[in-house]
């Protein structure tokens, strides 16, 4: 995470913009006071970025808490969409205590270099639990959380990831024809991602221990059946906190693990969900010995051509409800491609939150993921044994083609080569293996600009 911030010094895209609202009357002052104590007690507040030495993280002074009014909704909206942290060695993570009209919001802004969702949720727990102890006078007192010097002491050293274990998740990927995602290729991080979010009734499904792994389950299934496949590769979050330490401790401590699901017919949520348990404790024993599911992104062929080892994330935060509060992410970290976050809000519901990568979908098809997905998660998690309902298939396009990682389609490569400048009389198109895009009198520094909107299947070069 620390190169990918350094590759993107500034970047919105590397940051969890993570906002609790409340409607209870609120004493502003006290809110700032448990605010600025919370952050004193998070060693990880105190951390910055230096980028002229490597990068590096540096020790940095604590931001003072902000206060903010708004008068409309407008205001706190375009407030929250400009927040960002640059890597100038100031502090990596900032609390602000805002009223917007009769409501109070606790917002935390974090890199994602220090801090995880997990992390994110620990802090406003620690600012609503010493809100509240104040108000019922019994000041709480202060309290280091965690320990990152012992975290790190006990923290496995890094070792290579074990391709023979890894490979129930990566089998597969790359081959020809084998479609993974909703898109053909991934992007940059991107600052302005595309956000769509649904929410579902869920009476009785969080008091349940096997939800977040039944959701899990469902979202890669809608995943398979939507393409077409027999199986769904994704990207689950993994908080891997194993210990008292680790779970005590704000500091980002996560991992994307890839994920294969088989979906064979009559499959059930909770048959999915027990399939995603047993391989998540496996991997994550994995990850705390000292594996780092990244790493195979660089030693597994189909990954580096690819440039992917999974299609969609799914991100399931149970922990994060708050009674009195609601929760509105406005920045989930870095996504490639796209991210479904599910998690329960007060009042037996869901929220399912969609961020999706804007130079790969559009508003309509975000939203259409988004809500097939929640209307799903509605129907199989408050009845997790029965069959899952039948999912829409997209249609194949009937001219596609095979190549490495999946499908190229000759009007879609066409077009978006065009739309990256490259006229139709000099692209030339190579249908039989290996699909060759030639482009005919072009400067060679310009190739890359080409494979940047093709299929990572499909070879270009200069004729």
């Amino acid at each position: 995470m620390l190169q990918l911030a350094a590759q993107h010094p500034g970047s919105r895209a590397l940051v969890i913009d993570a906002a609790w609202r409340t409607e209870l009357p609120v004493d502003v002052d006290a809110l700032a006071r448990a605010a600025t104590a919370a952050l004193a007690e998070t060693e990880a507040a105190a951390i910055g970025v230096d980028l002229d030495a490597g990068p590096r993280f540096v020790a940095a002074a604590r931001a003072p808490v902000g206060v903010e009014r708004f008068a409309s909704e407008a205001a706190y909206r375009a407030w929250r969409a400009a927040g960002s942290l640059p890597l100038d060695g100031g502090p990596l993570v900032r609390a602000t205590v805002a009223r917007v009209g009769g409501a109070h919001v606790v917002r935390l802004l974090a890199h994602h270099a220090v801090l995880d969702g997990y992390a994110v949720t620990r802090v406003f727990r620690r600012i609503v639990a010493r809100l509240r102890a104040e108000a019922d006078g019994a000041p709480l007192p202060p309290e280091r959380l965690g320990d990152l010097a012992a975290l790190a002491a006990a923290a496995a050293p890094l070792r290579a990831p074990d391709g023979a274990f890894w490979s129930a998740a990566t089998d597969g990927v790359g081959d020809a024809g084998h479609e993974i995602a909703f898109v053909d290729r991934v992007a940059p991080p991107s600052g302005e991602p595309r956000q769509h979010r649904a929410r579902v009734a869920a009476a009785g499904v969080v008091d349940r221990r096997e939800w977040p792994a039944q959701a899990v389950g469902t979202v890669a299934a809608y995943t398979a059946r939507y393409l077409g496949t027999a199986d769904a590769y994704v990207g689950v979050t993994g908080a891997l906190r194993r210990s008292v330490l680790e779970r005590a401790t704000p500091v980002q401590w996560m991992a994307v693990v890839p994920t294969r699901v088989d979906v064979p017919p009559g499959a059930t949520p909770a048959a999915l969900g027990a399939d995603v348990q047993r391989w998540l404790a496996a991997a994550s024993a994995r990850i705390a010995a000292g594996e780092r599911p990244e790493g195979l992104l660089t030693t597994v062929p189909a990954a580096w051509r690819t440039g992917r080892l999974y299609g969609p994330i799914v991100n399931v935060l149970p922990d994060v409800r708050t009674e009195g509060w609601s929760l509105d992410v406005a920045a989930w970290g870095p996504v490639g491609d796209c991210l479904i976050s599910v998690y329960p809000e007060p009042g037996d519901e869901l929220v399912v939150d969609g961020v999706f990568h804007p130079e790969l979908y559009d508003a309509a098809q975000a939203a259409e993921h988004v809500d097939a997905i929640a209307a799903l998660l509605g129907a199989t998690l408050t009845a997790p044994h029965a069959p899952l309902p039948a999912v829409a298939a997209r249609p194949a396009d009937p001219d596609r083609i095979p190549v490495p990682g999946g499908w190229a389609v000759p009007a879609r490569m066409r077009a978006a080569l065009a739309g990256a400048g490259f006229p139709a009389d000099v692209v030339e198109l190579r249908t039989e293996p290996p699909v060759t895009v030639v482009l005919h009198g072009v400067d060679p520094e310009r190739l890359p600009d080409a494979r940047a909107v093709l299929p990572p299947g499909v070879r270009v070069r200069r004729g």
